[in-house]
């Protein structure tokens, strides 16, 4: 395979599940898997819709759905040969009217130039209607995937993949920064994830680190504690593995000495006892999460956070407001990594992030805006249809923009990915990267010496302002937390 015409060595963990074999038919050693997973708005009476194609003389249907205008296929998969060439398909949609009578309501093309393993991608096709009563906006939802050798999981870990989470929620009680029901947020997602993504809820698999009433200081989201949590996370991973991360707290910022970020600063998280022990930058969660990851192994993230678009100094960035067609963004401050890993972010580095703590008081209700957000898109994502990272971060940014808060939802990236890639948690794809560590300044000239030195000298003076009012220090004037 090829990725930026460099030659790319793969060894891939992931498979489809419930693939159809017919009785007698080996299974081939590098095939596709063709996946029509919905129709849309057909409009035909009675709606006995489904999809029929040939490839290689042989011909593939997906089963009949009966009740719906708009209709849901069961997840049909289908394996094809591959040879490393492009695939084009011709689908029809027919219409069941009887036992005996079909007709063809409409078709599509649908070209598939190549493919990446571990890549699903998930995306409508609108389809040329062959009879009166099919909708203009008529469409199928299909996927394909190729499927490399390979096992699930790796030899080192005979018993199958493993599927870690780490969930910080912090509400600062008893200071001048306190979040109401932020805390709980850690408590609400674990349950979210385990309950529908296939986290495992157990000591040995998921950690909580919350602060609040009856919290014990093992479980408090203090420095200390959420760096060793990270290190848990992380400890041990082999390929095939897909590891989460959840924050919940304050984010802030601090001066960038080294002279790599464009603005100025390092993004932060704000550890319950930021007083006494700091703050945990960019660089150094960067360090402990992304670095020893290898390659194989998927870690998705969520900040929900002010200033936390690039809170992972991951190297490719993707802002969802940019115009249709944009493409991935190289952070000139970020470092590469081997693993697969997605961060999304509540806010970009120069907004805060906002709560509504009226959301909180329902039992399975995050109180962020960002993590509600995202608790609506995946009610549509399970409900309705599989959606990609795109349609998923289109929802996500909508919710936000209906709050009204003035946060912009972020993504970035250790690999740049089709953003038609199914929105997943535990699918992989290859490291694409030919080199590990900062993106650039190996002991080179500093980036942003001179803008950023001014930046620096406002934000100091800012300090000095602040502590000559008397206020805490590293405490802003909105009573988010900077730092210093």
């Amino acid at each position: 395979f090829l990725i930026n015409s460099t030659p790319l060595q793969v060894t891939m963990f992931s498979c489809c599940e419930n693939v159809s074999v017919e009785p007698g038919e080996e299974l081939l050693s590098t095939p596709v898997v063709i996946e029509v997973l919905m129709g849309r708005h057909f409009f035909v009476e009675p709606p006995n819709c489904y999809v029929t194609f040939t490839y290689g003389g042989r011909e593939y249907n997906t089963e009949t759905h009966e009740n719906a205008t708009s209709p849901q296929w069961p997840d049909s998969k289908h394996e094809l040969a591959y040879d490393g060439q492009p695939i084009s398909i011709d689908f029809a949609i027919m219409q069941r009217k009887s036992r005996e009578e079909r007709v063809k309501i409409a078709s599509v093309t649908v070209k598939w130039e190549h493919f990446l393993p571990g890549l699903r991608k998930v995306e409508d096709y609108l389809v040329t209607r062959l009879v009166d009563g099919v909708k203009d906006t008529a469409a199928i939802r299909a996927a394909a995937t190729l499927l490399p050798e390979g096992i699930v999981g790796a030899p080192e870990r005979p018993q199958g993949p493993r599927r870690k989470a780490l969930f910080v929620g912090i509400c600062y009680a008893g200071t001048e920064s306190y979040l109401p029901k932020c805390h709980e947020d850690a408590e609400k997602m674990k349950n979210y994830f385990c309950g529908h993504w296939g986290f495992n809820d157990t000591p040995e698999d998921t950690k909580v680190l919350m602060d609040g009433e009856g919290a014990s200081e093992s479980s408090r989201p203090t420095r200390d504690n959420i760096k060793a949590g990270m290190k848990w996370l992380v400890d041990e991973a082999v390929p095939g593995d897909s590891l989460l991360f959840f924050y919940s707290g304050h984010g802030s910022q601090q001066p960038n000495f080294n002279d790599r970020e464009k603005d100025g600063f390092d993004e932060t998280l704000v550890p319950v006892d930021v007083e006494t022990c700091g703050m945990l930058v960019d660089d150094e969660i960067n360090e402990i999460l992304v670095q020893p990851l290898p390659a194989g192994v998927r870690l998705t993230c969520f900040l929900d956070s002010c200033h936390s678009g690039s809170g992972l100094d991951l190297p490719y960035r993707w802002n969802p407001y940019m115009e249709e067609g944009a493409s991935w963004h190289l952070d000139q401050g970020g470092y590469y990594g081997d693993a697969d890993v997605i961060c999304v972010s509540a806010a970009a580095d120069d907004e805060t992030a906002k709560g509504v703590p009226a959301m909180g008081e329902r039992e399975d209700f995050p109180s962020g805006a960002f993590a509600a957000a995202w608790c609506v898109a995946c009610e549509v994502h399970e409900t309705q249809c599989k959606m990609n990272w795109k349609e998923m971060l289109k929802i996500v940014k909508d919710v936000c923009e209906d709050f009204h808060f003035g946060q912009s939802v972020q993504l970035s990236s250790s690999q740049k990915f089709d953003l038609k890639r199914e929105f997943n948690f535990h699918d992989c794809i290859p490291n694409s990267n030919d080199k590990k560590g900062a993106v650039v300044n190996d002991g080179e000239t500093p980036v942003y010496p001179s803008e950023n030195k001014l930046k620096k000298s406002a934000f100091i003076q800012h300090m000095q302002q602040m502590m000559q009012m008397g206020m805490p220090p590293g405490m802003d004037m909105g009573g988010m937390m900077m730092g210093f």
